[in-house]
């Protein structure tokens, strides 16, 4: 028979550490967006450079954004699987005291 045994703090801590994830992506993606990529920002003789630079930075921003919000979710999920864990959990003890104080 299986056993599955779940640390409901450490799940929150991890949960939390995930969530700290996507705080640090949406920062990424902040710095990302305030980097000016105007003509003159390589100078005369590299202009020819921006609107491949800018191609890729929005490629990268809108990864990075998807990164995000993936981390958020899974955070979010994980906190939601741990309280369900905690119902189911509450719900069988309470079942099997039930159960208990009817034997006698």
């Amino acid at each position: 028979m299986s056993h599955i045994s779940i640390d409901a703090d450490v799940m929150r801590q991890h949960a939390a550490r995930i969530e700290q994830l996507s705080a640090d992506a949406a920062e990424a993606a902040a710095a990302l967006r305030s980097v000016p990529l105007g003509g003159g920002a390589f100078g005369l003789l590299c202009a020819w450079i921006v609107p491949p630079i800018s191609v890729v930075a929005g490629a990268v921003s809108a990864h990075i954004n998807g990164a995000e919000d993936i981390l958020e979710r899974t955070g979010e999920e994980l906190r939601g699987a741990v309280s369900d864990f905690e119902t189911f959990e509450d719900t069988v003890v309470q079942a099997v005291r039930s159960i208990e104080g009817q034997l006698g």
